[in-house]
């Protein structure tokens, strides 16, 4: 039995584990990039601040957020690093962005205005210019550039740093044509850019995907989100790196989700758990009651098709999840009891349950997973 004085919903997070995937990309990087670790959305879940310390300590040289309360964390938490705000910014976030020292992202003109009108002399103001590719999302049309030049070159205080762009499909493919044309229509940019003045520029569009199969991709800041906590971006990108050859890192994922159990009932046989009663015990069954539900981030599309481990093994989930809490069968681990930790992500003993395999069954992909977790949870540092 384990101590019920722990929190009910305990996050994991393996430091070593972030950092030591921070330095296979390190030695995977063209060594005149310098890299970036993305900790936006809370670090993808692994704990915003608890995961760019361990990422630093890996060897990352920046740090990627989307928004500027994300930048303002890192401040207040001792963390020096420069910053890059990729999502959009207000001018009042422009402004505070400059106090703090972080760099912000504009890709739309009213991004540009808003940058303009945050910036002072004061307080210098670093940006990097977004330019659209191909995901038609977030970033300038060409001829949108020459305006936007125009406003940033006349703005006191505000220094254009950088260039950048984003792969649209990169990881859920095989066939990299339409990244390749994104490239090209990258440095067509960067050429324009060049033909009205501006140069110097630190260029950055990989994600990790793009990292892992094309060094060409590197430039001077290669940016890496999902392969940093230890997941492939996709099977398509771990084939594709097979098929041309290019080294394999091996990647650790750093979480462990852990749920204490409430209780263990004794259901009888004929009888059924949970609401709209679809589940009935077959035999005299043990049933553990967990306190996480769909209010937690613990999907309530898994009922009935989920697993947890307990004791080392698996465990099936019975009955529909709840908004806190969910049963699981543990029939076939008699020595399971209320204060033991059931593992809904992560390995016990043998066992493990990835994110990889959680997206399958909730037809979605890893990223989604990782950042389930609600803020019920705690997340600790191992």
């Amino acid at each position: 039995m384990q101590d019920p004085a722990g929190p009910w919903l305990a996050i994991e997070v393996d430091r070593a584990a972030l950092a030591d995937n921070l330095r296979a990309f390190r030695r995977h990087t063209a060594p005149t990039s310098a890299l970036l670790a993305v900790v936006k959305a809370d670090a993808y879940g692994h704990g915003l601040c608890l995961a760019a310390s361990a990422f630093l300590d890996g060897g990352a040289e920046l740090l990627g957020v989307h928004a500027l309360h994300e930048a303002r964390s890192l401040r207040q938490a001792g963390i020096t690093a420069p910053i890059i705000v990729l999502g959009p910014s207000t001018a009042a976030e422009a402004a505070e962005a400059a106090r703090l020292g972080a760099e912000i992202t504009v890709a739309s003109l009213p991004g540009v205005r808003a940058a303009v009108a945050g910036a002072t002399a004061e307080h210098p103001l670093s940006v990097h210019l977004k330019v659209e590719t191909g995901v038609n999302r977030q970033g300038l049309v060409e001829a949108e550039i020459v305006e936007a030049l125009a406003a940033l070159r006349a703005a006191p205080g505000l220094r254009l740093v950088g260039l950048s762009s984003h792969y649209a499909d990169i990881e859920d493919t095989t066939d990299h044509s339409f990244a390749e044309l994104q490239t090209r229509r990258f440095e067509a940019m960067r050429v324009a850019l060049a033909d009205a003045g501006v140069t110097g520029l630190r260029e950055h569009m990989s994600c990790s995907a793009a990292a892992l199969l094309w060094e060409r991709s590197h430039r001077a800041i290669v940016r890496v989100g999902i392969g940093a906590y230890g997941v492939w971006p996709s099977r398509e990108t771990r084939v594709s790196v097979r098929q041309q050859g290019r080294p394999e890192l091996v990647l650790r994922s750093a979480l462990t989700w852990k749920v204490m159990i409430s209780q263990v009932r004794d259901v009888p046989a004929g009888q059924t758990v949970g609401y709209g009663r679809t589940w009935k015990a077959m035999t005299d069954s043990r049933i553990a009651v967990l306190p996480v539900g769909y209010a937690d981030g613990w999907p309530r599309a898994l009922s009935g098709r989920g697993h947890v481990l307990v004791g080392g093994r698996r465990a099936p989930l019975v009955g529909r999840i709840c908004m806190n809490l969910c049963m699981v069968d543990v029939t076939h681990v008699p020595t399971a009891a209320a204060g033991d930790h059931a593992v809904l992500l992560g390995r016990q003993g043998d066992e493990l349950i990835s994110a990889e395999m959680l997206a399958d069954l909730l037809g979605t992909i890893p990223y989604e997973v990782l950042t389930l977790p609600g803020p019920a949870w705690v997340r600790v540092g191992v």
